[in-house]
């Protein structure tokens, strides 16, 4: 199945793209992700900051999203450095976040889990936490 085109802010683009090249992780299932996300975010659609829509998630949006195997999940997605499980934010590195980053709310994403690919439904995003990205 195909997943909806990413929407992403040039700046944010690349600010990820850049953070997967130099990011090594433990994990193959992470890394399987983080290819995947480098592939879809090449193929993005890049707007300007003023014109992305308010309901992409994006680095510091608040999600509620659901998938088959996990109950409603409401989650900071942020940068690895800012990532703490505990205040409810979940780095876009890890599985799950990297599966949401440029969705727009209401999607229904396709992505590989460690329990093999699930449908993820994206039931909300709050952009009101997104701040300007330091590079």
């Amino acid at each position: 199945m195909t997943n909806p085109k990413l929407i992403v802010s040039a700046k944010e683009r690349d600010l990820i793209m850049s953070w997967i090249i130099g990011f090594t992780p433990a994990d193959v299932t992470v890394q399987k992700s983080l290819d995947q996300l480098f592939e879809e975010l090449k193929q993005a659609e890049v707007r300007e900051e003023k014109e992305l829509p308010t309901n992409v998630v994006r680095v510091n949006s608040v999600v509620t999203f659901q998938s088959p195997t996990a109950r409603k999940e409401n989650l900071q997605l942020v940068m690895p450095k800012d990532a703490d499980l505990k205040a409810n934010k979940l780095s876009v590195f890890t599985v799950m976040g990297s599966a949401l980053i440029g969705y727009q709310e209401g999607a229904t994403i396709h992505w590989r889990l460690p329990k093999g690919e699930e449908t993820i439904h994206l039931e909300k995003v709050d952009n009101s936490k997104v701040l300007e990205l330091e590079g």
